[in-house]
């Protein structure tokens, strides 16, 4: 019995010395493989977290290691597996379910990456971190009023936190509230300004509430973030158009087809332009033939799109309503405009020749003696015809002529009301030339009649359909990389 049990004892011992190898071994690959991690060398570093796991299928920290070399390379699939091994070995450990949960995120297995951050909050309700993408993944599965809870907690736990500002924006503004949503990107923005996501959500939370001078200087700041980034050029191409700068839009929209010639939505908005373009400038054929030549390509691309093809046919011919429209209210100003000038010297020049010369012939002659009559003629008569004919013709003649001629026209006889007469004339003067003068004033009003003209081209068919995706940012912990000590 007793050299049975002694050797038992030594069997024993040496399973135990032989695993304490295996896990010391286990442990040293496991080390190497974390500095090839932190180095950047994902492959030797896989290598490494299997060998460890080979020694060791209960070293948690090796699966760990596996699923971040994982993660680095893009590989989320693969880092699924490790990960929940992890969690199955160490089910307390909450920042290996938040590494799971972050893969699923990853993976927008949004149902599975909701569940597994609630048991992190569940085990560490602080968890700044897991608040965060718990608002993301709630904001993605429309969720809003979850989205809103664990966002504005994240800010309640770290005020200087941008991402949870910023997603706290995020979901103001799918609620609608502008206001709200506008203050909580500028907080993100004040804490980090390099973030052209948030920079992109601002311009838009503007451009949504008419402010298109806020917008256009976000938007700007993101573009100088992110060059060559598609959203941003869409969406400062949208502000330029709200500010009538059109071959602004122009060339932040024709990159994108550089890059991209199938971007349907992008070629809709240039014929959109083009042909806002067109209907303020009708002489200019190229302007439709450039709209249509857009949306030709834009079906290419996407057949299944019947507005736009009502639109080719609409505007396949030059002769159609709406262009016939805009014809029709843009030539009175441009023949008015080469009016402006003699209508009022035709106008003008016959009032004081019929009217005052009638009244000073019948009224003086028979009344007044030889010395007034001298002096309505000498006073009024140098006035249109010797100063005012050569100097206002050029500039001032329009309004010296129609105020004091008609003045002493109509009222001119009754002496003592000379000085009185001047101050009720001038309100009735205007009313009977109410009537004729509309033809000068109306030639600068019409200037404006084209502009509201494209302006309802711009709402209704010719208007650029953008799409606004909410922007929304995941949590990204730089420490989640660095494998957590073993309780």
């Amino acid at each position: 019995m007793n050299r049975t049990a002694t050797v038992g004892l030594l069997v024993a011992c040496a399973i135990a010395l032989a695993a304490g190898c295996h896990r010391e071994d286990a442990m040293r690959h496991y080390g190497t493989g974390y500095l090839h991690l932190e180095a950047g060398r994902l492959d030797e570093a896989i290598r490494q977290f299997e060998s460890a796991i080979q020694l060791d299928d209960d070293l948690a920290l090796a699966y760990v290691g596996l699923g971040d070399a994982f993660r680095e390379q893009g590989r989320f699939e693969r880092a699924v597996e490790p990960y929940q091994k992890a969690v199955a070995q160490k089910p307390r450990e909450y920042t290996f379910q938040y590494r799971l949960g972050r893969v699923y995120q990853a993976l927008e297995r949004d149902p599975e990456a909701a569940e597994t951050y609630e048991h992190v909050v569940d085990l560490n309700p602080d968890y700044v971190p897991a608040r965060v993408n718990l608002g993301v993944v709630y904001f993605r599965l429309g969720d809003l009023v979850k989205a809103e809870t664990h966002s504005l907690e994240a800010t309640e736990l770290d005020p200087n936190h941008a991402y949870a500002w910023s997603n706290l924006g995020a979901v103001y503004d799918a609620q609608g509230e502008m206001h709200r949503a506008v203050a909580a990107y500028r907080k993100s923005i004040a804490l980090d300004d390099d973030q052209g996501p948030v920079h992109v959500n601002l311009g838009t939370a503007y451009l949504k509430q008419g402010r298109y001078d806020e917008a256009l200087e976000e938007l700007k700041k993101a573009a100088e973030l992110a060059p060559d980034d598609p959203i941003v050029r869409k969406r400062l191409a949208f502000a330029y158009s709200k500010k009538k700068r059109y071959g602004a839009a122009i060339e932040q929209l024709q990159p994108i087809l550089a890059d991209a010639p199938d971007a349907w939505d992008v070629r809709n908005s240039l014929a959109a332009i083009y042909m806002i373009l067109y209907l303020r400038h009708p002489d200019q054929d190229r302007l439709r033939q450039s709209a249509l030549e857009q949306w030709h390509k834009s079906l290419e691309a996407n057949p299944d799109q019947p507005s736009i093809r009502r639109q080719v046919a609409q505007w396949a011919k030059p002769a159609t309503p709406p262009p016939a429209e805009a014809e029709a209210s843009e030539p009175p100003p441009a023949e008015a405009k080469p009016a402006e000038t003699p209508e009022p010297e035709k106008k003008p020049a016959p009032k004081p020749e019929e009217k005052p010369a009638p009244k000073p012939e019948e009224k003086p002659a028979p009344k007044p003696e030889e010395k007034p009559a001298p002096k309505p003629e000498e006073k009024p008569a140098p006035k249109p015809e010797e100063k005012p004919a050569p100097k206002p013709e050029e500039k001032p003649a329009p309004k010296p002529e129609e105020k004091p001629a008609q003045k002493p026209e109509e009222k001119p006889a009754p002496k003592p009301e000379e000085k009185p007469a001047l101050k009720p004339e001038e309100k009735p003067a205007p009313k009977p030339e109410e009537k004729p003068a509309p033809k000068p004033e109306e030639s600068r009003p019409p200037a404006k009649k084209p502009d509201a003209a494209p302006q309802k081209g711009e709402e209704g068919k010719a208007k650029p359909e953008l799409k606004i995706p909410e922007n929304i940012l995941g949590e990204d912990d730089p420490g989640t990389t660095n494998p957590p000590a073993e309780p």
